[in-house]
């Protein structure tokens, strides 16, 4: 399947912006859930601030390209891909600009992510 690759519209970008602290805060505190010694329990209060983890391959910072393109992605194509499947798996691996094998699985969870309250 040929595609053009995937460009972020200001749309998108404006959308990202705007959820990405969540975003942020929700993978520290599945870090945490899972037991990583190096997330701190997040707890979703509003006064948290999210811990920064300089040099951490699991570092937030080092994800969000990842996130970005999986959460956007999502916006872009939930109607014709409603659930994580073959199809969008292939479409997104076709359309990243990115290591999508080292990636996909933040990709993955990005396009599954429904923001809390």
């Amino acid at each position: 399947m040929a595609t053009k690759p995937y460009s972020y519209t200001d749309e998108d970008l404006s959308t990202w912006e705007r959820i990405k602290k969540a975003f942020a805060n929700d993978w520290e505190q599945t870090k945490s859930d899972f037991g990583s010694d190096s997330a701190r329990d997040m707890n979703q209060d509003v006064d948290d601030t999210l811990k920064q983890m300089a040099g951490s391959d699991d570092a937030f910072e080092n994800r969000e390209q990842a996130f970005r393109f999986g959460y956007t992605a999502q916006n872009r194509y939930e109607a014709d891909y409603p659930q994580w499947n073959d199809d969008v798996d292939a479409r997104l691996r076709a359309e990243y600009e990115g290591d999508y094998e080292a990636d996909r699985d933040y990709i993955r969870h990005a396009y599954g992510y429904r923001p809390r309250g």
